[in-house]
């Protein structure tokens, strides 16, 4: 027993020897454990690094690419917007376009009413329907009162664009018409003085108007801006530019009667320049005109009037807008 505590005490140089012994034995699985824990740690660190660098760059690359999908369908549908607006705007103007033709063409052809303010009245003659016989322009009805539209001589378009009775018009209009009557050698010409004789105008006035309302008035006509001189009895114009060769045109389409009244129902133009021309729209000429021209051929461009006649004195009544 004492044998062998004696064989198990070691010296410090011995222990110290067997320590050296066991440390090499061991040292380099120990490294090499200790190695491979501390590359374990720092794997583990670095990736978990990486993926956070990675999930971060990842999540940012995301985002952008859905920044930039939203930025595309906005544009998609912000030009699918303009271009539907594009599209109606251009819809409006073709419909407005349209309108405003249809509009264009009723008005010059004298289908298109005319639009009046509630305060003004549009003067109208009743003619009672069982009194009146419209028929046909015949010859006997022509031969009989087609002679009538001889005094008629219109120079501006005043008179034929609405509804008007001759007593409601102001007495220039009227003095015009009866100034269009006169004969040549009742109105005087001296250079560019012209002078007509008050009862000259004054009797021409009372053969187409059975109103007996002649009144010495101021007027103008053919570019004349008449005057009356109390002195003379007269009428004086000064004539300051060329006349226009231009003048009204009134073609018979139709007569009827009743038992007051002569209706004379007219195509009309005027020719300007040996040009017809719808008076509503003097812009642009239908067709040149040539003697013998018949407005009836061009009817559908032109517009109408009914000129009226008084049967018991054979004046003028009134001139009408069709």
């Amino acid at each position: 027993m004492k044998k062998t505590d004696k064989e198990i005490n070691l010296t410090k140089k011995e222990k110290k020897i067997i320590k050296e012994q066991i440390y090499d034995e061991i040292k380099d699985d120990l490294t090499i454990e200790i190695s491979k824990s501390i590359l374990d740690e720092v794997k583990t660190s670095l990736n978990s690094e990486y993926k956070d660098e990675l999930k971060s760059k990842i999540t940012d690359e995301i985002k952008d690419d859905i920044k930039t999908n939203i930025r595309k369908e906005e544009h998609k549908l912000s030009r699918g917007k303009d271009l539907k607006i594009f599209r109606l705007y251009i819809y409006i103007f073709l419909l407005l376009a349209l309108f405003g033709f249809v509009v264009y063409k009723l008005y010059i052809t004298n289908h298109l009413n005319v639009i009046v303010p509630d305060n003004i009245k549009i003067p109208s003659i009743k003619v009672e329907e069982q009194t009146t016989t419209k028929t046909n322009t015949s010859e006997d009805l022509v031969k009989k009162y087609s002679y009538l539209m001889d005094n008629i001589n219109i120079t501006d378009s005043t008179l034929l664009t609405g509804q008007n009775k001759m007593k409601d018009t102001n007495i220039e209009e009227r003095l015009k018409l009866a100034y269009n009557n006169l004969k040549k050698d009742q109105i005087s010409i001296e250079g560019s003085i012209y002078i007509i004789s008050s009862d000259d105008l004054k009797d021409a006035y009372n053969k187409l108007f059975s109103l007996n309302d002649y009144k010495e008035t101021n007027f103008s006509v053919n570019s004349l801006d008449y005057k009356y001189s109390s002195k003379t009895n007269s009428y004086i114009a000064i004539s300051n530019s060329k006349e226009e060769s231009s003048e009204y045109i009134l073609e018979i389409e139709n007569i009827f009667e009743d038992e007051t009244y002569v209706y004379i129902e007219t195509i009309t133009a005027l020719k300007k320049n040996d040009y017809i021309y719808n008076i509503n729209n003097l812009d642009s000429s239908i067709v040149k005109y040539k003697s013998g021209t018949k407005l009836s051929k061009y009817k559908s461009n032109l517009s109408m009037n009914r000129i009226v006649f008084e049967k018991e004195s054979n004046t003028l009544y009134a001139i009408l807008k069709i």
